[in-house]
């Protein structure tokens, strides 16, 4: 089980990325010591002006003090502008690292991992919880860091004018203190909870608006405002529970505090300053830091409250970056590089998706399954929904590992072999398509620039996708629309056939790739089979038994076992299941056809 990641680990985890950007680190700082110096010294000129100058009556000095004063004034002013610059730099600099290791982690962590995770809640992490991080490098860093420094120079200046006083301030210095880890600790569960809110809220809205035609057909809008609403507005009293608390809390202590630190400074150097042991200037600065000495102590309390935020969402980031990855490119000597030169077999495989502490629960998706594909063979995989044919192309391209039992390759373990050059033996065509914003080019080549523009002009030739490419005007740099809004269901299905003969794979995987599309387009893929099969092992997944037919080997699952095993016309003599199976697929066809 996953411990929650301490303040110190956070911090040790980020110090590398500081330390990559030390000039702007070491800059930030210097103009923010430089800025707490000049904010130190304002006081000080008042003082002398009024202890020295007006008593002598020198103009002159005081004019000079008073250039002095000005001078301290805008050169902190400029000072404080550069040290906000650096560090906003520097934030920007150390998120977009993050980022990027973030979305560099994503694409190796396994296609299990994503399964259980909802892509708006990635989005809330990658983009809302990185951002609320980066305000750890500028915002929050600049102002916490420097009202520390502001807050021990004010003491420092204090100790040193009158030390019994500045201790005695101690006293509700020490008030302040403590109400603010109070308020910061009791804070932390709401910010926390908010943040999750937003989360779920982040992941709703990506699926309703990917899904909007669905939700429109079906007239589901007031239901899916509904329910953004009930929870943007328990958001909303979370926020605003914390915020009248947060703020409310600082307003009374500030008005309280402030008066009282100015009661205690009037009362015990009133009579020092009548019998002249401490000038008027003193109590100048006394009142004058009084002032600021609590602004410090709030802005640093609300500073550690802005601090536990940010570090909810650095937990969040840094928790996904625990999670474990697949070994995409392992590097380890015992790794074999993949051969296929014989056959693929399944040896008492056993596989759940979810692990139960209750052993008599368990589901196994698929029991005790064995079977073998000979190199250059079309394998065929039939039965009903949930049957466990999927999950058997799936863990042939290790999208998950089995719990028993192995998968051999040329005997030898398909978890021996480095995964990359596994992968890059299979094509893989889906019955539901993935394409992504871009060109037609990118979306056959998925962005391997090392397959050639003829290379992708070979494969729409043939897969027989010649209308489409003639509707795109020849042109493959056209432009796909998102999910391929633009293409018919049989245009992106043809798409996915030229993307798996683009990538010239040794065995071929088609699930269910034929179950959605068109009798015409079909009949164009079955024409272009002979020729996309050719010199390939395939594994076929299908529903329409007119496509698998002519395999050499059918295997009939049920339940996640194999019921049946032989050719088309072998199990129609032998298996029960699949007769039925063609017959009603027969019925089906001829009703359809008879316009029944």
């Amino acid at each position: 089980m996953k411990t929650e990641m301490s303040l110190k680990d956070g911090l040790k985890k980020l110090f590398p990325m500081i330390i990559s950007e030390k000039q702007l680190f070491l800059g930030g700082l210097l103009f923010m010591v430089l800025t707490t110096v000049g904010r130190l010294f304002d006081p000080i000129v008042i003082a002398h002006i009024i202890d020295v100058s007006v008593p002598k009556q020198d103009i002159k000095d005081m004019f000079l003090w008073g250039f002095v004063f000005a001078g301290v004034i805008l050169v902190s002013g400029f000072m404080s502008y550069l040290q906000i610059m650096w560090m906003a730099k520097l934030g920007v600099k150390i998120i977009t690292k993050l980022k990027f290791k973030l979305f560099n982690h994503l694409m190796f962590l396994p296609v299990s991992w994503f399964d259980k995770t909802p892509v708006g809640e990635l989005i809330s992490r990658v983009e809302s919880d990185c951002e609320r991080v980066k305000d750890l490098f500028s915002q929050f860093s600049v102002t916490m860091i420097g009202n520390i420094l502001f807050f021990v120079g004010m003491l420092v200046i204090l100790l040193y004018k009158d030390w019994k006083i500045t201790l005695f301030l101690f006293i509700p210095m020490t008030c302040v203190l403590c109400l603010s880890i109070i308020i910061i600790r009791y804070l932390t569960k709401y910010y926390k909870k908010s943040r999750e809110l937003n989360a779920v809220i982040t992941g709703r809205l990506t699926e309703y608006i990917q899904g909007i035609s669905i939700v429109q057909l079906f007239n589901q809008q007031k239901r899916v405002i509904d329910y953004i609403d009930e929870k943007s507005k328990e958001k909303q009293q979370i926020d605003t529970k914390a915020s009248f608390i947060e703020y409310g809390a600082w307003g009374v202590n500030d008005f309280l505090i402030q008066t009282v630190f100015i009661i205690i400074i009037v009362l015990l150097l009133s009579p020092k300053i009548l019998n002249e042991s401490v000038t008027i200037g003193t109590l100048i600065i006394f009142i004058q830091y009084s002032v600021r000495l609590v602004w410090p102590i709030i802005q640093i309390s609300e500073n550690l409250n802005q601090f536990q935020r940010a570090f909810v969402s650095l937990r969040r980031v840094f928790g996904l970056l625990e999670e474990k990855t697949e070994d995409l490119f392992e590097t380890q000597a015992e790794m074999k590089v993949p051969t296929f030169n014989e056959e693929i077999e399944f040896s008492n495989v056993w596989f759940k998706y979810k692990s139960s502490d209750d052993k008599s629960k368990e589901e196994w998706v698929l029991k005790d399954v064995s079977f073998k594909i000979r190199k250059g063979s079309r394998v065929a995989l039939v039965g009903a929904s949930g049957s466990g044919k999927t999950t058997t192309v799936s863990l042939l391209c290790r999208f998950y590992d089995i719990q028993k039992g192995q998968i051999l390759v040329d005997g030898v373990d398909i978890n021996s072999f480095k995964l990359s050059d596994w992968r890059r033996k299979i094509g893989l065509v889906l019955q539901d398509i993935i394409l992504f914003p871009g060109n037609l080019l990118e979306n056959i080549r998925i962005y391997n620039d090392d397959i050639s523009e003829k290379n992708v002009l070979d494969s729409i030739d043939t897969v027989h996708a010649n209308q489409l490419f003639e509707r795109m005007d020849k042109n493959l740099y056209s432009e796909i629309r998102e999910r391929g809004q633009n293409l018919s269901m049989g245009e992106r299905q043809l798409l996915s056939f030229a993307r798996a003969v683009s990538f010239n794979p040794e065995i071929v995987i088609m699930d269910e790739a034929t179950a959605s599309i068109d009798a015409k387009t079909e009949s164009l893929i079955q024409k272009s089979m002979s020729k996309l099969l050719s010199d390939k092992t395939a594994l076929i997944v299908a529903h329409r038994l007119a496509s698998v037919i002519d395999c050499d080997e059918i295997l009939l699952f049920d339940n996640g076992q194999i019921i049946a095993r032989g050719s088309h016309n072998q199990l129609l003599q032998s298996s029960s299941e699949y007769k039925k199976l063609v017959e009603l697929q027969f019925l089906k066809n001829t009703e359809s056809n008879t316009g029944v």
